[in-house]
This record gives structure tokens, C-alpha cells and sequence, in this order.
């Protein structure tokens, strides 16, 4: 089904978001770039003069890809929490097929296509918004942390796709919880 741009949105912003959401729903290799110019209401020279090649065009929808949105507010310890109790609500919203940089990496198999940098960079900032948040909360390894809270989250997510249900995130929730308690634990003794 065609998707018309909005008003005021880049053009090379409305194709990387069809093409988010056909690569997302339906995968990138079955997905040809004539079926975003088409979908895009646009030509497939349209498309290559923004995008020079699908690998190109598969990075740029990996930038677009839905998100979960952390919070902005609250002590470090309590956005930690609510990053956890966002996957939840995200889950609970729509029709989640899976995170769509797994999926990606699934299908994109050579580490240096320009789709698994976007990857591997995404994953990188969620873990560094974790290891920024555990470090002003005073946990001991805020670097360990983040990555026990970053693994948690990923296998969450993964599970709830598979599952079809918010069970495994809100797992992930508590152990979450478990962790940061355990960490300011070790903390505070250490620091006695």
C-alpha cells in the first residue's frame, strides 16, 4: 500500500521510513527497492538520487526503526527502571515483530555493512545510556552493569517477540530491580 509523504518531511526521511517499515515487517532481502519507490509513490531514480545503494537506503531505515523511548526524568536509578517499564508499554502498543536490529542482523551477515554499523552503534549508545546512568548512581561497575542490564534487555525483548507476550519483559523488570539493588549493595559495603 502506497504511503504518501507528509507535508514538511524530507523526502530522503519518507523513503528511509517506508523502507523502515517494509524491511521491518517483511525483511530486507525480499524487500527490492522497486517495491519502496513504489511504495514511496516515488521513482527508483528518485530513490537512488537520495540513497546510492540498498545498502545505503537499509542503514537509513535502521536509523528510522521503531524505538523505545527512555526516560528523560528521575533519579538514575529510576530511569534504569522505567527504561525496562517502556520496553513493556512498547510491547503492550503494537504489532512487535521483533527488535528490528536483530532482525537485521539476522539478515545482513557481513560486519561491515553499512546496516550492521547502525547495529552495532544503536547497541553501543543503549549501553553506554546505561553504564551513564548506573555510574551517577553510584554503582561500583557501572560498565559490568550495563552490560548485564543491556544483555537483560536484548533477551527480553527477543523473548517477547518469540512469546508473543510481555511475560518475559516483565521478567526482565524484576531482575532488572535485582541487579541495581545488588549492585548498590556491594557498593555500600565495599565503601564501610
Amino acid at each position: 500500500m502506497a504511503v504518501r509523504k507528509p507535508l514538511g518531511i524530507p523526502l530522503s526521511d519518507h523513503i528511509a521510513a517506508v523502507a523502515a517499515g517494509l524491511f521491518y515487517r517483511e525483511g530486507i532481502h525480499v524487500v527490492g527497492v522497486d517495491r519502496v519507490a513504489a511504495e514511496a509513490e516515488i521513482t527508483k531514480r528518485t530513490l537512488y538520487r537520495h540513497f546510492r545503494s540498498k545498502d545505503e537506503l537499509v542503514a537509513a531505515a535502521l536509523r528510522r526503526s521503531p524505538r523505545i523511548s527512555f526516560p528523560r526524568e528521575g533519579d538514575p536509578a529510576e530511569r534504569i527502571i522505567g527504561a525496562f517499564q517502556a520496553m513493556i508499554d512498547f510491547l503492550r502498543r503494537g504489532a512487535y515483530r521483533g527488535c528490528p536490529y536483530i532482525i537485521a542482523s539476522a539478515e545482513l551477515t557481513d560486519p561491515r555493512h553499512p546496516g550492521r554499523i547502525v547495529v552495532r552503534t544503536m547497541a553501543a549508545k543503549r549501553r553506554a545510556w546505561f553504564r551513564d546512568r548506573a555510574a551517577e548512581a553510584g554503582a561500583r561497575d557501572p560498565e559490568m552493569l550495563s552490560e548485564q542490564l543491556d544483555v537483560l534487555f536484548d533477551g527480553a525483548l527477543a523473548s517477547s517477540s518469540k512469546r508473543g507476550e510481555t511475560l518475559p519483559a516483565e521478567a526482565a523488570l524484576v531482575a532488572a530491580q535485582a541487579l541495581l539493588a545488588a549492585s548498590f549493595e556491594r557498593a555500600a559495603a565495599r565503601a564501610s
